[in-house]
């Protein structure tokens, strides 16, 4: 096995432009991408109808502690409706006690996640109001005594965790687009294995004193390695050297993609399985891994995703598991139970996909 990681680390020093690219278009996309929505807060004018201005100043406030890139404030109807027919804003919102309404001039990519935060606290101040009336008291009293207890605040805080989306440009950028370009790094990798049994030195290293568990286990610890260091140089200069912040969870991290790279190893011997020859790679790697990172949720969050059918094909991608997880260490403070699951969903990919993909070559082999 020690051949075979020698040999892989000689073919990268002669040739490692292609790591180097991967890494460098992780850099560019993650910065270019992850500060778009940082340069300037977009303005949001909100107004009402039946709301109190004092309301109508609660559910301003609660909006605008959610996020940092939207700033509503408050206007007067005919002034937002005015601005929106002459296109100078996008977006004007009418908030009411129980509902919402958005008035567009033009549909942005920012538009599904303004709608969606309004959504979660409308929800929150009616959930609010409703267990406000239940016990008799004003809906100011009973937040200031949710702010006041830290049990009650930890309880309220768990039961609503899974319905609130919590969202931030940088890490989403940074997360996606690493995983993404990962991908390619240790599927391309791995399908050398392809190319020395096309080209014959797979059957001359056969009659070497290496098993076959030796010369596997040689392609696959190369490729989890050279995707690890990737990613693991990757966070650490953003975190490091361009102050991203990832909320206390960069130790986190760096434990957290070992299932997703598990998982993509064996995605890569399971591809070089089936394909037949390089040409099927070069257009077979490109195109599921533009699939998993659209339905995982690489490019977007899948909170704003409305398909059920795409969120149901979701539950099948890697990727999803793996934005899970470094969303879990970093904006969602996860607890270590919590990364069970998507971890074990991950471990299990990984021997489906190992196992099936070995199991195709040793038969391709034996043909």
């Amino acid at each position: 096995m020690r051949a075979i990681l020698i040999n892989h680390l000689q073919y990268l020093r002669r040739q490692p432009f292609a790591v180097i690219g991967m890494i460098v278009l992780t850099f560019v996309f993650a910065i270019a991408l992850g500060q778009v929505n940082q340069a300037e807060p977009l303005e949001v004018p909100v107004f009402s109808t039946n709301l109190s201005e004092a309301e109508q100043a609660g559910l301003i406030q609660s909006l605008n502690a959610k996020t940092e890139s939207t700033v509503f404030v408050s206007e007067k109807e005919s002034a937002v409706k005015e601005k929106l027919e002459k296109g100078a804003i996008d977006m004007g919102v009418q908030l009411e006690r129980d509902s919402y309404k958005l008035y567009l001039s033009a549909t942005t990519p920012n538009t599904n996640l303004i709608e969606a935060q309004i959504a979660n606290v409308v929800q929150s101040e009616s959930t609010l109001s409703e267990a406000a009336e239940r016990l008799h008291t004003t809906t100011d009293e009973l937040r200031k005594k949710v702010e006041e207890s830290s049990g009650l605040f930890a309880v309220s805080e768990k039961s609503f965790k899974e319905s609130e989306f919590v969202y931030d440009s940088s890490l989403q950028a940074l997360f996606g687009f690493s995983l993404f370009f990962v991908i390619f790094t240790v599927t391309f990798t791995v399908s050398t294995i392809l190319d020395q049994k096309r080209n014959g030195m797979w059957n001359r290293m056969i009659l070497s004193p290496l098993t076959k568990v030796q010369l596997y286990m040689g392609h696959v610890s190369f490729s989890f390695l050279l995707g690890y260091l990737q990613l693991a140089l990757i966070y650490t200069f953003f975190h490091f050297v361009l102050g991203v912040d990832l909320k206390g969870g960069y130790p986190m991290i760096l434990l957290v993609i070992i299932p997703f790279l598990f998982a993509i190893v064996s995605l890569g011997i399971l591809i070089s399985a089936i394909a037949t020859n390089p040409r099927q790679l070069d257009a077979v790697i490109p195109l599921i891994s533009v699939s998993m990172a659209m339905i995982g949720g690489a490019y977007w969050p899948l909170e704003i995703v409305q398909s059920e059918a795409l969120l149901t094909l979701s539950k099948l991608i890697p990727m999803t598991y793996g934005m899970e997880m470094l969303k879990g260490a970093t904006l969602l403070d996860w607890s270590w139970s919590q990364f069970l699951l998507p971890a074990s969903i991950l471990f299990f990919m990984g021997v489906l996909f190992m196992g099936i993909g070995l199991n195709l070559m040793e038969r391709k082999a034996t043909v």
